[in-house]
């Protein structure tokens, strides 16, 4: 009679462990593709501002922590509602972030990468 109490302890402490282990954090996972620093430029004023985004998906612009949260993630946009109640939206492809929305200024903003040399047309 001691085999079937041993499996029901083993089966027990087995259930006990996976509820103790940390469950992983899907959206901290894709905030991985969007995490790092990224310029776009503002066209009607010629200012070019500096994107922040930090693994925990705070997000700075030009320095300045925006205060707000993420609202939704995905593999495509990530979204983010401001303390005043606008949403900023940036969409991802391929290689990273791609474009940012703002609502407040109702304009999007094409992310800039720097050129590598394999990007750069060849001189005949």
């Amino acid at each position: 009679m001691a085999r079937p109490v041993h499996n029901f302890m083993r089966s027990l402490t087995q259930m006990v462990d996976h509820l103790h282990k940390p469950k992983a954090n899907p959206a901290l996972a894709l905030a991985q593709t969007y995490t790092g620093n990224f310029g776009f430029l503002d066209e009607v004023t010629t200012k070019s501002h500096q994107l922040s985004i930090s693994p925990e998906l705070d997000i700075k612009i030009d320095g300045r922590v925006l205060p707000g949260h993420v609202t939704g993630i995905s593999t495509e946009k990530l979204t983010f509602l401001d303390h005043y109640g606008y949403e900023l939206i940036i969409t991802n492809g391929p290689n990273g972030p791609e474009s940012v929305y703002d609502e407040a200024e109702a304009a999007t903003y094409r992310i800039l990468h720097p050129q590598t040399s394999s990007d750069t047309p060849q001189a005949d």
